[in-house]
């Protein structure tokens, strides 16, 4: 399996005291990896997802994708990248109000150029493969909590990108729904993508063949380390 996203020497600190969130962190996924970031609340999960996804710029070091700096790219380019390929899914609700969930997922084709039946098709399959297709035609609002994460996710892989990365996949979610969820993306990882998650709930681990933990130290830096590595899959 190749190298399909690294981080290289990643430092990244609060502005307003300083304080370290991510100090030299280096990290190199492969195509199929399922991989989870552990860790309690505070860690630095959530920033080194943002990094990882070329939503938040390191103060040093590089995100690679493809032989390239994430952060060297332009914004028309980092823009095309995030609408086909990194897909990043965070904790807050994404979903456009005045849109109906289909049209949400729909979207990404509204900016590109015409929705065609094919496309709909294909949005209509993900919330049915997520258990969520009566949803289509509601709106965000109207959707409980383990709805919205579902369709989240739908709405993440609409443009089959080969990375996702999920900030708290089943934080608030009773663990039916967290299971349908989890095992849902370790399905997408199976297929030959990148699927990334920062979580402090343990079943994520059952799912993942690779596992990152952030431990605190001594002056409250957060170290990266290394644990369970399990065979992937078959594809």
């Amino acid at each position: 399996m190749k190298n399909i996203l690294e981080a290289k020497n990643l430092n990244m600190s609060y502005k307003n005291n300083q304080k370290i969130i991510l100090k030299d962190v280096n990290l190199k996924f492969e195509e199929g990896d399922y991989v989870a970031i552990m860790g309690e609340s505070g860690s630095g999960k959530s920033t080194m997802l943002a990094c990882l996804a070329g939503i938040l710029k390191p103060e040093s070091g590089e995100v690679i994708w493809q032989d390239k700096d994430l952060y060297k790219l332009n914004d028309l380019q980092l823009s095309k990248l995030h609408r086909n390929t990194i897909s990043y899914v965070p904790q807050s609700n994404v979903f456009l109000k005045e849109y109906s969930i289909l049209e949400n997922l729909l979207f990404p084709y509204m900016e590109t150029g015409k929705i065609e039946e094919k496309h709909e098709k294909k949005a209509v399959e993900l919330l049915e493969a997520l258990k969520i297709k009566e949803m289509r035609d509601r709106f965000s609002y109207e959707l409980s909590g383990g709805e919205l994460k579902r369709a989240s996710i739908a709405r993440a892989l609409i443009m089959d990108p080969e990375v996702i990365v999920f900030d708290e996949p089943t934080t608030g979610l009773d663990n039916k729904t967290g299971e349908i969820i989890l095992s849902f993306l370790s399905y997408y990882a199976q297929k030959g993508n990148l699927v990334i998650i920062a979580s402090h709930d343990q079943k994520v681990m059952d799912y993942s063949n690779r596992v990152y933990t952030f431990v605190r130290e001594n002056g409250g830096i957060s170290r990266l380390i290394e644990g369970q590595i399990k065979a992937k899959s078959n594809q």
